[in-house]
């Protein structure tokens, strides 16, 4: 029990368990890497390693304290999270208010950032203070999938732990505990990119009915190019708004697959290890210039697709480019 179940990143875990056995965790941490890779949970089990009644620098999740812990309703522990987009000003405040108050019922009194670069300007810039010197009876972590875009005067008030995404064979030994078939567990534990929340919420139908779009969408682009074809494609693509990301996403993994393929045929780095015969025979239709330059367009159309970019020409832009119609230089 206690920090023993934590599956994954074992140096971030040993080095939280130092600190806390020598009294010397740093006031202030940021939790960063991609979600569900367990960030949030291991901030709820160094807050209950912190106000445990039953044991020292780990937790046992029996006692009163860890049970309220898990619960969500300890007076010590407080959760942020975005308030719609964001995390605003007035949860900052409120943040920066209590975080002076003495413990009510445990040792320490511990705040959690979720999501925590979607703080506002004003948010952000607000608890800078409190970061630099927060009483020593309150620790503040933050958790974070995108640490680039909390501001710099953030990251250099916290100790920053990167999380890594956890290999295939542990989500796979993790899925063995569920009701999952061989087959999905290979399957799941390659296309959660490192991510044991991404594997538990996937619906594999969907998934594979979703990539057999994007497969399609690739031998449309191969051999015999003809837009007519394509642009339905790409007209029923531009339209979509909560799937679009998830499907450039999807296509970004395939063309990774592709390469790999290309340069070594026996190459078992590719995440979409079921339909490796297919992705072979797809990559030899393209050349690696044009899975570069397919791969290119694609970065900056995800990129331009937060910022409202007209998605029907960018999405012409890597078909084009992909399918070795319009040349682009890499560099």
């Amino acid at each position: 029990m206690g920090f023993s179940e934590f599956l994954g990143n074992t140096p971030i875990v040993e080095a939280l368990r130092r600190q806390l056995a020598q009294q010397r965790l740093p006031h202030a941490l940021l939790f960063a890497g991609l979600r569900g890779i367990g960030k949030r949970t291991l901030a709820d089990f160094v807050s209950m390693a912190l106000n445990c009644l039953e044991q020292t620098h780990n937790f046992c999740r029996r006692c009163s304290s860890c049970r309220k812990i898990l619960e969500g309703v300890h007076a010590d522990v407080k959760h942020f999270e975005p308030e719609g987009q964001f995390i605003k000003i007035d949860q900052m405040r409120d943040l920066s208010r209590e975080v002076f108050f003495r413990p009510f019922e445990g040792r320490m009194r511990v705040f959690i950032i979720d999501e925590a670069e979607k703080m506002n300007l004003e948010a952000a810039n607000s608890i800078l203070k409190t970061l630099e010197e927060p009483p020593l009876s309150s620790l503040l972590i933050l958790v974070s999938n995108q640490p680039n875009e909390l501001l710099a005067t953030i990251r250099s008030r916290c100790q920053t732990y990167q999380f890594a995404p956890l290999p295939p064979g542990d989500i796979a030994s993790l899925l063995e505990k569920r009701n999952y078939t061989q087959a999905e567990r290979l399957i799941l534990s390659r296309i959660s990119g490192g991510s044991v929340g991404r594997a538990l919420s996937l619906e594999l139908d969907e998934y594979q009915k979703t990539r057999q779009e994007m497969l399609e969408l690739l031998q449309l682009c191969s051999g015999d190019f003809l837009y007519s074809k394509v642009i339905r494609v790409i007209g029923s693509l531009s339209r979509e708004k909560e799937e679009f990301e998830k499907k450039m996403e999807m296509m970004f993994g395939l063309l990774h697959d592709m390469f790999l393929l290309k340069v070594d045929s026996h190459s078992e780095l590719i995440t979409n290890l079921d339909i490796r015969e297919r992705l072979s025979d797809l990559s030899t239709s393209f050349s690696v210039e044009q899975i570069k330059a397919g791969t290119h367009t694609l970065d900056r159309l995800e990129a331009g697709a937060r910022r409202n970019l007209n998605k029907h020409l960018a999405l012409d832009q890597f078909v084009f480019h992909l399918s070795g119609q319009l040349a682009e230089s890499i560099h």
